[in-house]
């Protein structure tokens, strides 16, 4: 499937069925529920507390709900899954390991190469000069484990085995029979839409929390769709 059909799929499928896709933007509302009350009570206040702990409850259920959604494009189904908060909490935990271990391998990396390269400790100009070159190292091997997750979470969404996940090897391989550039052209529209929604949460706090959940229901919910549903239409050529 060429880059234009996953990116023309991906818009479609969260209007597929409004009623989920509101579903969705509440639950993207509860990950975001402590940012959205601290704007009226601040962030000190106890309601604010509670809502994080929400938040990060909810950050897992969403978590593993998009699994669901991944699998809905690998399977080039059309339909937006059913919560199903037990599963989803799971799977999100589960999901939370991998991202934390695709996080740490490049972050083990760098500091090693940093260390062995003695940027850390040595002049100041050669330092800079060093930390600049690595800093530029760093990005890629961050960026390289970054497509190496998003294949990892398609894995995960077939199997719901860690394990699969986490095998470098075969998703290498898998990476290189999708097409590394396919993955970065999906993942360049991904980060345009997330600036264009930033910057719409830094319009719409004018209106306290009314701008925000307006936001998170709609654009919120369709980034959320739009890039879980891409991961697995890139997958499903394998």
């Amino acid at each position: 499937m060429g880059i234009g059909d996953i990116l023309s799929k991906s818009v479609s499928y969260p209007f597929s069925d409004l009623t989920k896709f509101l579903m969705v933007g509440i639950g993207v509302i509860l990950y975001d529920l402590d940012a959205i009350l601290a704007e009226v009570f601040g962030y000190d206040s106890f309601i604010v507390l509670i809502a994080l702990i929400i938040a990060i409850l909810f950050s897992f259920v969403m978590a593993g709900y998009s699994v669901n959604v991944t699998k809905k494009g690998i399977d080039n189904s059309n339909e937006i899954p059913n919560f199903d908060y037990v599963n989803n909490f799971i799977d999100g935990l589960k999901l939370f390991v991998v991202y934390l271990v695709y996080f740490i391998i490049p972050t083990i990396i760098t500091l090693v190469l940093l260390s062995l390269f003695d940027a850390i400790g040595a002049g100041f100009y050669q330092t800079v000069g060093s930390l600049g070159i690595w800093v530029v190292f760093a990005v890629i091997i961050f960026i390289l484990f970054g497509i190496f997750e998003l294949v990892a979470q398609a894995r995960f969404a077939i199997s719901h085995s860690i394990s699969d996940a986490l095998n470098i090897g075969e998703v290498f391989a898998d990476v290189k029979r999708i097409g590394i550039l396919k993955i970065i052209l999906f993942s360049i529209v991904v980060w345009i839409l997330l600036f264009v929604y930033a910057a719409l949460l830094g319009i719409v706090t004018v209106v306290p929390v009314i701008g925000t959940v307006l936001t998170d229901i709609i654009l919120g919910a369709f980034i959320f769709l739009f890039f879980n549903y891409g991961i697995g239409l890139l997958y499903s050529d394998i």
